[in-house]
């Protein structure tokens, strides 16, 4: 397994500074832009967007696209993956855009980045204290030990078994918890249950 820098393995681009290139009016061109509370666990919250207007066409590269990363620069970091669906939202400068290149599956990246003892290693050397921001830098320094493409694969396919039982683990909590709810009820009733 060999060890890169993540600036030496993908492209990291810094999001727009949105103040240069607000509108006064809420007129011109309009985006979806990400907020700090918009990225979750692999997932980008459609209710924590909002809107962005600005009196020019702004360039793709402040844009989301398809098979990047899109983390925040303060805690918690929460990488996500761009899919065609979250294709097209403005990331604004306190968030990176991280495209993997050829040696570097993107799940396996987002998969790696979102490892608590990567969080560790950022939150040690952070700039801001009031956010505990880091800057692109230290991202770009980051050394990421990186398997053949066969064992990435084989990682991230791993991992996505284990999010399904959990997620079916989760599920079925749930319907445990109705059930008791349903049992407990019928029964502190006095009834006989069916």
């Amino acid at each position: 397994m060999a060890v890169f820098r993540l600036g030496d393995i993908s492209t990291i681009q810094t999001g727009l500074i949105l103040a240069r290139k607000r509108s006064g009016s809420n007129c011109g061109h309009i985006y979806k832009q990400l907020t700090l509370k918009s990225l979750g666990d692999n997932t980008i919250d459609p209710e924590a967007v909002t809107f962005f207007y600005t009196e020019e066409l702004l360039q793709n590269e402040y844009l989301t696209r398809a098979g990047t990363i899109v983390m925040k620069l303060s805690a918690p970091f929460h990488p996500t993956i761009i899919t065609q669906e979250t294709e097209g939202y403005l990331i604004p400068s306190q968030m990176v855009s991280i495209k993997p290149k050829k040696s570097a599956l993107v799940e396996y990246l987002r998969f790696y980045l979102s490892q608590d003892f990567v969080a560790e290693h950022l939150l040690a050397h952070y700039v801001c204290i009031a956010q505990k921001s880091i800057t692109v830098e230290l991202l770009s320094n980051l050394e990421i030990r990186l398997p053949s493409l066969k064992n990435q694969q084989r990682m991230c396919e791993y991992y996505q078994n284990y999010r399904h039982l959990c997620r079916l683990r989760e599920k079925l909590e749930i319907e445990e918890k109705t059930m008791m709810q349903y049992v407990f009820s019928v029964l502190s009733k006095g009834k006989e249950l069916p």
